[in-house]
């Protein structure tokens, strides 16, 4: 194992390439110049592998706050209740991204309506799908566009070793991150990226 090649550098570096590191990227791209690291060859993720669908507010019957007390109750005082409440409010949103992205969700044969299953938890139809294979559409869909923006370069089959810290190398009293350290799994050599912005997106 050696490390002889000179720091790559970018705006963000993101460690994780499922479905929150890429969306992300993908979010950042118009901005900054963005590097994910991912452990395996893409698109393998554990989003990739995710059946079932996503919950989102799409039927004029539902609501957010039905969907709300839906998630508090199975939460079973686990859940952030502020964090609920965005995450729900923006699920539709979200769930637009992703159909402009690509991702093609399941539709009723009768009326060409969005196909909502209504799964343990849930009072309201709300869950949009892929199938059964609603990770593998959204992962194919996210990885394929990253590939062709042009900010957005993809190291496939690099593990972190670990992150450069302030404190490790000059004694700071802050801990600012400025990058890590990742081996190339194929060159087998460690390799430096150097960012302004790193974000831990590894599940």
């Amino acid at each position: 194992m050696s490390q002889n090649n000179p720091a790559r550098e970018y705006d963000v570096v993101i460690i994780g390439s499922g479905a929150a590191g890429l969306t992300t990227a993908l979010h950042l791209a118009d901005i900054a110049k963005i590097a994910i690291i991912s452990k395996s060859d893409l698109p393998e993720s554990s989003t990739f592998y995710a059946q079932g669908g996503i919950a989102a507010v799409l039927d004029d019957e539902d609501s957010i706050q039905s969907h709300v007390n839906d998630t508090m109750v199975a939460g079973a005082g686990l859940c952030d209740e502020q964090a609920v409440n965005f995450t729900v409010s923006h699920s539709k949103e979200a769930i637009d991204w992703l159909i402009h992205q690509g991702v093609e969700f399941s539709r009723n044969s009768t009326d060409n309506q969005y196909h909502l299953t209504r799964e343990g938890g849930h009072s309201h139809r709300r869950i949009i799908h892929s199938a059964d294979t609603t990770g593998e559409a959204v992962q194919t869909n996210l990885v394929g566009a990253a590939r062709q923006n042009k900010n957005i370069t993809l190291y496939e089959r690099y593990n972190a070793i670990d992150l450069i810290t302030a404190k490790k190398f000059a004694g700071s009293e802050n801990n600012f991150c400025y990058g890590l350290y990742a081996l190339n799994r194929e060159t087998h050599e460690v390799e430096t990226f150097k960012c302004r912005f790193l974000v831990l997106a590894t599940g």
